[in-house]
Parts: structure tokens; C-alpha cells; sequence
């Protein structure tokens, strides 16, 4: 193979290379997520309060939530980490997971309106940064 032709395949092949992982899907080579601990809460959601309020985990831990109501339609919300859910009255339970980035404190609010109370329903998700 003459110079030119070769590299015309070395230019050729690493844009098909580039193409590959740009097209690829997102995550697909972060084994990070799939070796990471998983943290599972119960999560009840009662007129005006979650229980328990406080949910604490590690940075890049996977946070799998149930959470069901004691009472009437409420709904679950961590903005930071685009999670949302509706949570039926008559105690039929939801699942959400998620991964754990970043750390901080992170609000939790009820995102359904389920009376008077509603704006204080609120918790928080504490994620503490994992030692290096």
C-alpha cells in the first residue's frame, strides 16, 4: 500500500472509531454503575411527611426507592437528579432507581398536591462524597 492510501485507512478508521463511540448508547462503557453498591430505602409518603425523611447514601452508590402511600395520591421528586414519580393512594408501591453522582444535599418534595400541607412535605437525599 502506496503512503497515501494508507493514510487515507488510518483517517478512514479512526472516524469510523469516533462514529462508533458517539453513536454508541449512553453508559454503555461505564461499568462504574454496574459495580457500584445498591442502596434500597421503603419510602412512605403520609399526609404531610416522607418516612424516613432523611435518606443517606455514598457518591456513585445505585438508589433504589419504593415508596407507596399511607393515605391519599402524593408524589416523589429529586430535581437534581431529574427523578419524578406519582405514588397512588391504596398502598400500591412505585420503584425509581437512579445513581448517585454527585454529592451534596439534595431536597426531596412531594410533587402531587395532596392538601394544605403539600408545600411542606418535604426530605432530603444526602450524598456524601466516597474517598478516593
Amino acid at each position: 500500500m502506496e503512503e497515501s492510501a494508507l493514510g487515507k485507512k488510518v483517517s478512514r478508521d479512526a472516524l469510523l472509531w469516533v462514529a462508533v463511540v458517539w453513536l454508541a448508547p449512553a453508559g454503555a462503557g461505564d461499568l462504574a454503575a454496574d459495580t457500584a453498591p445498591s442502596r434500597h430505602f421503603e419510602v412512605t409518603a403520609s399526609r404531610y411527611k416522607f418516612e424516613p425523611s432523611r435518606i443517606e447514601v455514598a457518591q456513585g452508590d445505585v438508589v433504589d426507592l419504593v415508596v407507596r402511600s399511607a393515605d391519599t395520591d402524593h408524589g416523589l421528586a429529586i430535581e437534581a437528579y431529574q427523578v419524578k414519580v406519582k405514588v397512588p393512594k391504596g398502598g400500591q408501591s412505585v420503584a425509581v432507581s437512579f445513581v448517585a453522582s454527585r454529592a451534596g444535599t439534595f431536597p426531596i418534595k412531594c410533587s402531587e398536591y395532596c392538601g394544605s400541607g403539600h408545600k411542606r412535605m418535604t426530605g432530603e437525599l444526602v450524598v456524601a462524597e466516597r474517598a478516593q
